[in-house]
């Protein structure tokens, strides 16, 4: 079957108008937003409609049987195709690269213009390998994103839409274009068109659904992330409970520890220094933990100057040692902060046990009785408690360590030495 190359092309130009508004339209939607998922949508957008442009710019040239025309639109082509490769870089949160966008369709005008490839067959292969190019570092740049398993419809295709045009070089080998002329009556000229049209169909409809699973992977994450500090919050905190317990039933029964951890008198800290430098307080002991403790701990901000951790695998001895050596960080840290002799410690609670409920919640108790035990106590202190009854939370050993260094204004401290409570 024959197919009329110029009413392929007019239809090629229609469609890839509305695909161009349908992707606009939706970023627009959004407000024009620049977070990584709208501002997918709308860069391929614009990269289609370049395309667009540039298929009207040829198709303009075949009707008017001019060759240099032909050159810019088909250049206009390739820098749709760098435009698509540089939105799948920026929403694989990777940095732009101007210089290899324009790259693309700058070196195929200098081929084209320095007379390397003088016929009409030579430009076209020529083309087809810069777009090639570009469509396979587009698919390898979503290779390289950390749930790049989400995007291997997308992956795929644009590798097919690379290998589909290395395709055609053989054929413009075997059977030439000619003339811009004689490629009105091209056999296989036509099914290009068709290819890359139905191509580009798929990849906009796939990019919209890319863009849809970040855009609720990042509503997701912030639900489940405290504003202030980046850190996890409580919900987060609690749902990795769940998962610590499916992971130790599944390892044999392994322990698990739970710090409990506050900021001593962080309320005289936002009377005395001001609620910014407060803030700064918070987001200093976050990086301290952060650096502290170990990289498969859960550690979150439960609300205000309260936090907890989630450690597993980790028995109470390792756990009283990890926690301690967080005092003893924030202690050093928190003396001065933006200058100003704050003094900040914390206080911590924790516990340990090998027979733990679904959602740690009796581990939670526990470390949460340690804790105001370390604050009953003189703060700036360790508190462990290791009993598995509740009742004898009260009764059981605790163990406290303590360094007495304070450094904050008109507050008096006392030394204090080791104590034990039962």
């Amino acid at each position: 079957m024959h197919l009329d190359i110029v009413t392929m092309s007019a239809a090629d130009i229609a469609v890839t108008a509305v695909l161009a508004s349908m992707l606009l339209l939706n970023w627009g939607r959004d407000g024009w937003s620049l977070a990584a998922a709208p501002r997918f949508v709308g860069a391929w957008g614009l990269a289609v409609l370049v395309r667009g442009i540039g298929g009207l710019a040829m198709l303009g040239s075949v009707l008017g049987g001019s060759a240099d025309g032909i050159a810019i639109g088909a250049s206009l082509v390739i820098l749709s195709s760098a435009l698509k490769w540089n939105a799948t870089r920026r929403f694989a949160e990777r940095p732009a690269l101007p210089f290899l966008i324009a790259l693309g369709p700058a070196g195929f005008l200098a081929v084209v213009y320095s007379g390397l490839v003088p016929n009409l067959d030579g430009r076209f292969i020529a083309g087809c390998l810069f777009l090639a190019a570009y469509s396979f570092v587009a698919a390898l740049e979503l290779r390289r994103m950390s749930d790049a398993s989400q995007c291997w419809p997308a992956i795929a295709l644009l590798v097919l839409c690379g290998a589909t045009y290395l395709v055609w070089i053989p054929f413009a080998v075997v059977s030439p274009l000619g003339s811009v002329s004689t490629a009105f009556s091209s056999d296989w000229l036509a099914y290009v068109v068709v290819t890359t049209l139905l191509l580009r169909v798929a990849l906009a409809f796939l990019v919209l659904s890319l863009a849809k699973d970040r855009d609720e992977e990042e509503q997701r994450r912030y639900a489940l992330t405290d504003s202030l500090t980046g850190l996890p919050n409580r919900r987060s905190l609690f749902e990795s409970a769940e998962l610590v317990v499916q992971r130790r039933v599944l390892g044999g029964g392994t322990p698990v520890s739970v710090l409990i951890c506050d900021l001593d008198c962080f309320k005289d800290t936002n009377d005395t220094f001001g609620h910014t430098l407060g803030d700064d307080v918070l987001r200093l002991f976050a990086r301290v933990a952060t650096r502290s403790l170990q990289v498969n701990h859960e550690f979150a901000r439960l609300g205000g100057e309260e936090f907890a951790a989630i450690l597993p695998s980790v028995d109470g001895e390792i756990a009283l040692e990890e926690a301690e050596r967080l005092r003893d960080a924030f202690e050093q840290a928190g003396a001065f902060v933006n200058g100003l002799p704050v003094g900040a410690t914390v206080s911590i609670g924790v516990s340990a046990d090998r027979e733990v409920d679904p959602g740690l919640s009796t581990l939670f108790r526990r470390a949460d009785a340690a804790l105001y035990a370390a604050k009953r106590a003189g703060r700036n202190r360790v508190v462990f408690i290791g009993s598995n009854d509740d009742d004898a939370m009260t009764k059981s050993r605790t163990t406290v360590r303590t360094s007495p260094s304070r450094l904050r204004p008109k507050r008096s401290w006392k030394p204090h030495r080791p104590v034990q409570t039962f």
